[in-house]
């Protein structure tokens, strides 16, 4: 089906609030004084936040819209493990409006899952963080003098073939492609070191595909089950997939793409080559949230390897680090990835349990590679204005 352009701001708005600011439950000042909370504010899960939470975030979500040319903006906030909002607005296809239930592919989301099965293999004694992947694969350059920690906090020094010329021509002249993990790593290691290992921050995605099959060896079984095992299942994110293809469970989120110099539908382009096999998922933005509370509360972890997948390894930029498999600004961990027309944010800020994700696709002439973070960076700021996230998106 070909789609035709989406005119700017289409009023299509889905919004669900919680029952406590909802007309009929008191003003905002009376609620949030029952509670202890300052005037106009209101206690959800047990933090205190603006009364207007909700419809702020059904604005930030309207209004980005046409402020970058989206296709569609979602938007969802809990606190404390209550949903406090949950914004759609904008077509998911011509003619069929982004509901927040849809599900699109969460990309680097479930980066720090593998880093948390790494770290339950830390806790049951199998693994060391400084054993080095020599351990597992000597087949590779450099192996001796790189260790799991380095590939878990992307600092291993391996080049990134995302950022190879070759690659990327080869994936705009067939987007559907299935990559092996063999054919990724070898255009990473074949090519010399961006820098000494573990000296500092070097992003590159061969180190998931290293690592999704190490953890996979260590367990003698396919990521894919350890995924499912580990992570999926014991969260309860009924909403997550991890398929062997480029399926996307119904509702799908459809998404669009400026990259290849023509606006088309790239929903089902494959993404193999985005992190390791087993670890591609599809979500929704509520498991997003959930995942990412889960994460930064350490309920899968034993307390000493929550602290380590939380603290930071590297600088990225001044006043960002990276831990293990996660961006941290301040109190708040982050993950904001971008695939083929699909862009995301999750941010947990765990002094206030408070869990946002947002979600958005591009737009015919659309420039701007991931614009749910400026969603997110806005709501969070609202929200935590005592907790300031100045995350900046890519593009």
């Amino acid at each position: 089906m070909r789609r035709r352009s989406v005119k700017p701001a289409p009023l299509l708005l889905t919004i669900a609030l919680g029952a406590s600011l909802l007309a009929g439950c008191g003003t905002p000042a009376a609620v949030g004084e029952e509670a202890g909370c300052p005037a106009g504010q209101v206690s959800r899960g047990g933090t205190c936040l603006p009364g207007d939470a909700a419809a702020f975030a059904g604005r930030q979500v309207r209004e980005s819209l046409a402020k970058y040319r989206l296709t569609a903006s979602m938007a969802e906030v809990w606190s404390g493990g209550e949903r406090v909002a949950s914004v759609a607005a904008g077509e998911s296809m011509t003619g069929v409006p982004a509901t927040p239930d849809m599900r699109f592919r969460n990309g680097a989301v479930a980066i720090p899952y593998l880093t948390t099965s790494l770290l339950k293999l830390v806790d049951e004694g199998k693994v060391s963080l400084d054993d080095s992947v020599s351990r597992w694969r000597p087949d590779l350059p450099h192996a001796d003098a790189i260790t799991l920690r380095m590939l878990a906090s992307t600092t291993s020094g391996y080049a990134d073939y995302v950022r190879d010329p070759k690659f990327i021509a080869a994936l705009y002249q067939n987007p559907f492609r299935q990559w092996t993990p063999q054919e990724l790593v070898r255009m990473s290691v074949d090519k010399p070191l961006v820098r000494e290992p573990g000296s500092g921050f070097a992003y590159s995605h061969a180190n998931w595909q290293i690592l999704g099959d190490v953890i996979a060896r260590v367990r003698d079984r396919p990521l894919a089950e350890v995924m499912r095992e580990e992570i999926i299942r014991p969260l309860g994110l009924t909403g997550t997939a991890n398929p062997t293809t480029a399926e996307i469970p119904a509702p799908v989120l459809h998404a669009f793409d400026n990259e290849r110099k023509v606006f088309e539908d790239s929903t089902y382009w494959d993404p193999s080559w985005t992190i390791a096999p087993g670890a591609v998922m599809t979500s929704t933005m509520a498991d997003m949230a959930k995942s990412f509370a889960a994460i930064g509360e350490g309920k899968l972890l034993s307390p000493r390897s929550h602290k380590a997948q939380l603290t930071p390894v590297s600088t990225v930029e001044p006043g960002t680090s990276y831990a293990l498999g996660l961006v941290v600004q301040g109190d708040w961990i982050v993950q904001n990835p971008s695939f083929a027309g699909y862009a995301a944010t999750v941010a947990y800020l765990p002094a206030k349990k408070l869990a946002i994700a947002t979600v958005a696709t591009q737009g015919r002439g659309s420039t701007v590679q991931n614009a749910s973070t400026d969603v997110l960076v806005a709501l969070a700021n609202r929200l935590a204005p005592d907790h300031p996230l100045t995350l900046r998106r890519p593009g």
